[in-house]
């Protein structure tokens, strides 16, 4: 299950949202900012920084995870900012994964780069769009999408992803170990949702 919805991180995210909606910022600038941290982020992988590159990816899934949070307490809460809110999360996903092509990752049962492949096509992509294509395709209405399956969301998909970067310090062995992991449960998702939506 998504850790935002937990009754914990529901609570959490309405205290913070409480506490920072006095910001001068508007939720929709608070949710593209999170993509300028990102690519700070990656600017700093590109220079071989693993770890003040994760405190920036960090940052951004921070400012991400408060938008909406800041929306829901000023009750500014407009289907257009959930839209941009949506295309700047795959952003900021795009260049968290993009930036482990610059370590020297050692495979684990195949190359890492196939692990990183395979959590943007299966994690980032597909596992949205089987969600998306279900909705266009009006196989599910808003009820039915509420309650869909899926091992890995997006925010644990993050954070499986920050460790792995983290690793990449400590242990470049473990990494690579954590991404494939990821990968298995990323393609796993996918397939539940594909299932979930195609079954009678």
């Amino acid at each position: 299950m998504a850790l935002k919805k937990t009754r914990f991180g529901a609570s959490i995210q309405s205290a913070l949202g409480s506490f920072f909606s006095h910001l001068p910022l508007t939720p929709n600038q608070l949710t593209v900012s999170a993509v300028a941290f990102a690519a700070v982020g990656f600017f700093l992988s590109l220079q071989q920084q693993a770890l003040p590159s994760l405190a920036f990816f960090t940052l951004a899934g921070a400012v991400d995870a408060l938008d909406g949070a800041v929306a829901r307490a000023r009750k500014q809460v407009t289907a257009r900012g959930a839209y941009i809110d949506g295309i700047t999360d795959r952003l900021v996903e795009f260049l968290l994964v993009l930036s482990f092509f610059q370590y020297a990752i050692p495979p684990f049962i195949f190359p890492a780069v196939l692990s990183l492949i395979c959590i943007l096509f299966f994690g980032s992509t597909m596992s949205s769009f089987a969600t998306a294509y279900a909705e266009h395709r009006h196989v599910a209405d808003a009820k039915k999408i509420a309650c869909q399956p899926g091992i890995l969301p997006r925010a644990e998909r993050l954070l499986m992803l920050f460790a792995a970067m983290l690793l990449i310090v400590v242990h470049p062995a473990f990494a690579s170990i954590t991404l494939f992991a990821e990968a298995l449960l990323c393609a796993w998702t996918f397939f539940q949702r594909f299932w979930y939506y195609s079954k009678e």
